[in-house]
């Protein structure tokens, strides 16, 4: 009776056999499932962006019956980042709420605009939207002419004339908006430079509320402006002091601006930001102010109202209650805002609470007392704080952390080949020794080794696609771009011309490899670590094998993220076939071993 060939295995070493290849399968599904889920976390995040944390700032434009919002979506930037966001006109009738469409650029300033019409102030340009039918078309887009970063320019129509107010320096400045020949004029003068300007409109002003970022100072002041002929002779506001005047009699007048101030008061100091609306009321207008001030860290606002002194003709500014709010704000809400809004004699507030946008309205009375409407949630979309952000980021960092602890096990823990054979005669017991075919010995090479000699190969092509670089046109970057595994790119059209550059440079990679390979069974980079292409019986493959093999190297490399999949497989399978290999049935080894080397040598 003939013995199986394993029965004269000691059991111990049956059994630690058996246990490790249970744990090379464990481990390799594992790792495949952990990779997929790292693949899908990263590209979800990469794609759609929802999770990122996200703030915004909403400006309020009461105008006829309706009520506006400028609804300003701003990017999280980092230190010495310029600001970046979008913006969206949005019409609130009781109940219905519509948006129109999103454009990019921060807003200063919004006000209402004679026949039908909101203007918009960015940091450079003034646009007009046409606000009379259903799509908002924008009919004016006009450059502000201003080169200073830190103008904090605002447009605001009054008097049917569209006003220029700009920072210069420590000056604030008015101007006939898209009137170069009208002089401008200084109204105020702030302590120090870098000043931040909000503008509001009553029926008899013009009102400017002046925060000098540096110390946080706040000043309200109003004023009427109009534009008036410069007195003959004098010399205009905007030219040096000790310039002469052109004594020229024929010259024309030249126009300036005037203003007459109405009304200035400093506030209070210390205010980060601010907002404030000027109420219509018997006594006058009354001026109200929210604000947050700098060093306060539970991020809550403060109401501050201007009210007369019963017993002189002076008034003075009183603290009020600012709308309820459900929860205190937290440093998990980056956005914070409060926007003030004047309607008739009730004033309108719309604020953050908790990623929602709010709004209640309130009289105002006579002591300065504000008694805020049960809010209600405007149905605009929420914006994320930074939790789910964390939460996300904490996930994709474990899982990328499974992953790599066992690609580690993997490679530490490679089946050999003495075990391999080993398992084939436990898994095979039935067979008789003199029956089972001898299977060729072959050492299957590293992932290392074949991760080096394909950056040798890419070096060797590298003049053949300098050569197509210079035809076509593409950048060394675009070329490469299945190089940049660091970087993560979405798949839209700014991918599209790298796509084609990395095509072309794969495809050239991809002949290289076909020629070598049918003529030599390697390529120059395989030759230089002595590896080998074969089939399973460890031959020279067949040439439509070579073909195939190659052919899907085109696929494997064109992104970063589809070389997971070959990388995933040359763990999995053992045999450190990639997906070409597993479709073409070839393997690379090492070429020479010699007869005397152990079975369990691995390279």
């Amino acid at each position: 009776m003939k013995h199986a060939p394993d029965d004269d295995l000691p059991e111990l070493l049956r059994r630690r056999i058996l246990r490790q290849r249970k744990r090379l399968k464990f481990v390799r599904i594992s790792f495949a499932i952990t990779a997929v889920i790292s693949v899908l976390l990263l590209f979800g995040a990469n794609q759609t962006q929802t999770l990122a944390p996200n703030s915004r700032l909403i400006l309020v434009v009461p105008h006829g019956d309706s009520l506006w919002l400028i609804d300003q979506h701003l990017d999280l930037a980092g230190q010495n980042m310029p600001q970046e966001g979008s913006f969206a006109l949005v019409r609130v009738q009781g109940e219905n709420i519509l948006a129109g469409t999103r454009y990019e650029g921060l807003v200063r300033s919004a006000t209402p605009v004679n026949g039908g019409h909101i203007g918009i102030t960015t940091p450079s340009r003034f646009m007009l939207f046409n606000t009379g039918g259903d799509e908002w078309q924008r009919d004016k887009l006009e450059s502000l002419g201003l080169n200073d970063p830190t103008a904090s320019p605002v447009v605001v129509s009054f008097n049917q004339t569209l006003w220029l107010c700009w920072a210069s320096g420590a000056e604030v400045m008015v101007q006939p908006f898209g009137r170069p020949e009208v002089a401008a004029r200084s109204v105020h003068k702030a302590r120090s430079p870098e000043l931040d300007l909000q503008a509001r409109v009553t029926a008899d002003a013009v009102w400017l509320s002046i925060i000098e970022t540096r110390n946080g100072d706040l000043t309200l002041l109003s004023f009427t402006p109009s534009i008036e002929a410069a007195v003959s002779g004098e010399p205009a506001e905007d030219k040096d002091a000790d310039e002469t005047p052109d004594p020229a009699p024929e010259a024309p007048a030249q126009l300036r601006t005037a203003v007459q101030r109405n009304f200035s008061s400093e506030v209070t100091s210390n205010v980060r930001r601010a907002s404030f609306a000027v109420i219509a009321s018997a006594g006058g207008p009354r001026p109200v102010v929210a604000l947050m001030r700098k060093e306060e860290s539970n991020r809550t606002w403060q109401l501050m109202v201007w009210t007369r002194d019963e017993k002189s003709s002076k008034g003075s500014w009183v603290d009020a209650l600012p709308p309820a709010r459900d929860k205190p704000a937290t440093g998990l809400e980056l956005t914070n805002f409060v926007t003030l809004a004047a309607r008739g004699d009730k004033l309108q507030a719309v604020y953050s609470e908790a990623g929602e946008v709010r709004t209640s309205e309130t009289a105002l009375g006579a002591d300065g007392s504000l008694e805020w409407s049960q809010p209600r949630v405007l149905p605009l979309d929420k914006t994320n704080g930074p939790a789910v952000y964390i939460i996300w980021i904490s996930l994709l960092f474990g899982v990328v952390l499974i992953m790599a602890s066992q690609g580690v096990w993997l490679l530490l823990n490679r089946e050999r080949p003495l075990d391999r054979t080993l398992v084939n005669i436990i898994e095979n017991h039935e067979k008789e020794a003199g029956k089972k075919e001898e299977l060729p010995k072959l050492l299957y090479a590293n992932p290392l080794a074949r991760a080096v000699s394909l950056l040798l190969d890419i070096a060797i092509t590298s003049p053949v696609v300098i050569l197509l670089q210079s035809i076509y046109g593409y950048s060394w970057e675009q070329a490469y771009g299945f190089l940049a595994i660091g970087t993560v790119t979405s798949f839209d059209a700014n991918l599209l011309p790298t796509l084609q550059a990395t095509l072309v440079t794969l495809l050239v990679l991809s002949i290289y490899g076909m020629v070598c390979e049918l003529l030599w069974g390697r390529t120059f980079g395989k030759a230089l670590f002595r590896l080998r292409v074969v089939d399973a019986d460890g031959e020279a493959p067949a040439a439509w094998r070579i073909v195939v093999r190659n052919a899907l190297k085109v696929f494997e490399l064109i992104h970063w993220a589809v070389l997971l999949i070959p990388m995933g497989l040359m763990m999995m399978t053992g045999k450190q076939q990639r997906l070409g290999d597993l479709a073409a049935g070839t393997f690379v080894i090492v070429d020479v071993v010699p007869d005397e080397a152990p079975d369990d040598i691995d390279i």
